[in-house]
């Protein structure tokens, strides 16, 4: 009979997982081990393994998470020969980076139509591996007119901060407001994409009728007087309540002037009554 001092060979190989960015894989990753030797049958040889530092184990399966390692292995032919160690390295970063997202303000009022800068600032952790350097973001607009978006910074501390001008304006129909949403996204080494989404609205304020109701301003009408008939136009205003009636006397000249309590008018809540003047 022929001896065998051959010894076993090992092979590792990658069964399942996803592969992301940078040799980096997102989930299990599941890795089968194969030994061949040319004197026995690949059934008659016997494989051990470690995952890191930990201790040799027996098998030709394993499967690993989270982490950097390396796994590291050799077979053994019938005959007792030891085959060469050898090493496979597997990263795996399954971890979704964490973001915050706050705007300020979140509600933008009056609707005049002008663009009011809004600070997004917030916060990234990811807790399988350094933190992200950069966000992106994007502003979606229910109306489908102001949409920015962009890259902000991430500083050491995993802060970031970014402006973006959106446009106080609202349908008036819009009973329920126009709505900005805006979402900020991270990815991490790995490709693994974090995300927080943060709203700006400009409301429906029904209770703020320019001109009408409280702080009406009202003016008076100009009178001509003829003399002797003792007839004067009355001044008018728009504020909530009342009219305000200015008569003139026969053969009076010059002005008269008609304040309430303080300039206002009988009956209105701030409405700025001016009376007319007369000339004879």
């Amino acid at each position: 009979m022929a001896t065998d001092l051959t010894a076993p060979t090992t092979l590792a190989a990658v069964v399942s997982g996803h592969l992301g960015n940078n040799d980096f894989y997102t989930t299990p990753v599941a890795i089968g081990l194969s030994a061949t030797d040319p004197d026995n049958a690949p059934a008659s040889l016997t494989t051990f393994y470690k995952v890191d530092s930990g201790l040799f184990i027996q098998g030709n399966s394993l499967t690993v998470g989270d982490g950097v390692h390396t796994i590291s292995f050799y077979s053994v032919d019938p005959a007792g020969n030891v085959g060469p160690t050898g090493s496979q390295s597997v990263n795996v970063d399954m971890t979704v980076p964490t973001v915050t997202a706050v705007a300020n303000p979140s509600s933008l009022f009056p609707p005049n139509h002008k663009f009011l800068p809004i600070t997004v600032s917030g916060h990234v952790t990811d807790t399988s591996g350094g933190v992200p350097t950069t966000v992106n973001y994007q502003v979606v607009d229910e109306y489908g007119k102001v949409q920015p978006s962009g890259t902000a910074a991430v500083d050491a501390n995993g802060n970031y901060s970014f402006v973006v001008p959106l446009q106080s304006s609202r349908l008036g129909q819009d009973k329920d407001g126009r709505l900005y949403t805006i979402t900020v996204t991270t990815t991490d080494q790995a490709g693994n994409v974090g995300s927080a989404t943060t709203f700006v609205t400009v409301p429906h304020d029904q209770g703020h009728h320019s001109g009408n109701g409280n702080n009406g301003q009202g003016h008076g009408g100009g009178g001509k007087v003829n003399h002797g008939k003792g007839h004067g136009n009355h001044g008018h205003g728009r504020g909530s309540d009342g009219v305000t009636i200015v008569i003139v006397p026969p053969g009076q000249t010059g002005d008269m002037n008609l304040n309430g309590d303080n300039g206002q008018g009988p009956n209105g809540n701030n409405g700025k009554n001016k009376g007319s003047h007369g000339h004879g």
